[in-house]
């Protein structure tokens, strides 16, 4: 009996932790301005370095950033009032579904499953990565073949 409440708190925070790993699949819920200004600070601070979209492209960054301010200008422009022109309201739904299409798409959790037959078999065996792994992996090869080429660069000059 005494293992009950010890289990039931392991599997408490096994969910809590689980849930962090999860992606996000609506970044941003722009309903009034402040809620907007807590979301988009969120949302930048996770694009840097470390943060959930870290691995977000230039391009797409700044993408991102263009559609947040059209965001606050929309809502800046109707604070006073909590009713959205027709026009307003579609630049809104359009700019905040391409903002957590682009966000989802680079979230560093979001799971990618491959199906490929591994060397000497026919057999398929599916793997699994997040996008953040595969991203580190990447950058990781980058980097070692940077210095490889450095190094080869280094002895021809010798």
């Amino acid at each position: 009996m005494k293992l009950l409440p010890a289990f039931a708190c392991f599997l408490l925070v096994t969910a809590a932790y689980a849930a962090d790993d999860r992606v996000v699949e609506k970044p941003l819920i722009a309903q009034t301005l402040d809620g907007f200004h807590k979301e988009s600070d969120a949302i930048r601070f996770e694009m840097k370095p470390g943060g959930r979209y870290e691995f977000i492209k230039n391009d797409e960054r700044t993408k991102v950033d263009a559609r947040l301010a059209t965001m606050e200008g929309i809502l800046q422009k109707h604070a006073d009032k909590n009713d959205l022109s027709g026009n307003d309201k579609m630049a809104m739904l359009n700019a905040q579904e391409e903002i957590n299409s682009i966000l989802k798409h680079n979230d560093a959790n979001r799971l990618i499953c491959e199906s490929r037959p591994p060397l000497g078999s026919n057999l398929p065996v599916k793997t699994c990565r997040t996008y953040g792994e595969i991203e580190r992996q990447r950058s990781e090869a980058g980097r070692v073949m940077e210095e490889k080429n450095q190094l080869v660069n280094k002895q021809r000059a010798n």
